[in-house]
């Protein structure tokens, strides 16, 4: 019973507070990532590039810096992930 009030808490306060911290160019490359990966899964940095019909290198300073905000990781070499992963993602 509790669990669906623990997700709607953590979607608005705790998701919600870092989404709005990232520009809209850095939430178009999470709605990618989302769309790509379940959560925790790492997602080919070239497939986010090609989902949003760009080229990988003009995608680097929004991933540069959602890295240094610490909402993703680089999981490997051409591989990232959200660093808090969740089935109960903000519906933005």
């Amino acid at each position: 019973m509790a669990a669906p009030v623990a997700e709607a808490e953590l979607a608005v306060g705790f998701f919600g507070s870092r989404y709005d911290r990232a520009t809209p160019a850095e939430r178009e490359y999470m709605h990618a990532m989302a769309e790509l990966g379940g959560p925790g899964a790492p997602v080919a940095t070239s497939e986010v590039a090609v989902s949003l019909g760009r080229k990988p290198a003009s995608l680097s300073p929004a991933r540069d810096s959602l890295i240094k905000k610490g909402l993703v990781c680089s999981a490997e070499r051409g591989q990232i992930a959200f660093t808090v992963p969740s089935a109960a993602l903000p519906p933005y």
